[in-house]
């Protein structure tokens, strides 16, 4: 049984401007099993967070993982993922549907928020990929 423990990050230069993703991913011990920094494009940063948040989920299916915990300092889709908050955005809300499709693939997932500081590593990560202006990832 694979677990996955994947913080996940999305930055954009403005808002909306050029945007990326950052991913960190662990294994059940906390051992790094992979990172990525992936460019964008123009988006605002709220989209961006839902994209790292895409990759990371769309990355754990491919992989086959059965538990999938995702760390995320946006309260945004820490919430509206779950239902807590309303999701009145149409793009925002194509987001939430596609992440819940996915979500559903998983023996267990969680989405926990964590403050930035505890999110370096990912933060780092988007912000590098947002100032590349699609150079590989």
């Amino acid at each position: 049984m694979t677990e996955w423990h994947i913080y996940i990050d999305g930055a954009s230069s403005c808002n909306p401007g050029e945007s990326g993703a950052g991913i960190v991913v662990y294994d059940r011990n906390g051992t790094e099993i992979d990172r990525k920094s992936v460019y964008l494009g123009e988006m605002t940063n709220n989209m961006a967070e839902y994209e790292a948040l895409l990759y990371a989920l769309k990355e754990a299916e491919s992989a086959s993982v059965n538990n999938v915990f995702i760390y995320t300092d946006s309260l945004l889709v820490a919430n509206q993922i779950p239902g807590k908050y309303k999701t009145n955005n149409a793009t925002l809300r194509k987001y939430v549907e596609r992440a819940r499709n996915i979500i559903q693939t998983f023996n267990r997932f969680e989405l926990r928020y964590i403050r930035r500081e505890k999110n370096i590593v990912a933060d780092k990560l988007a912000k590098e990929a947002a100032n590349r202006k699609g150079v590989g990832g």
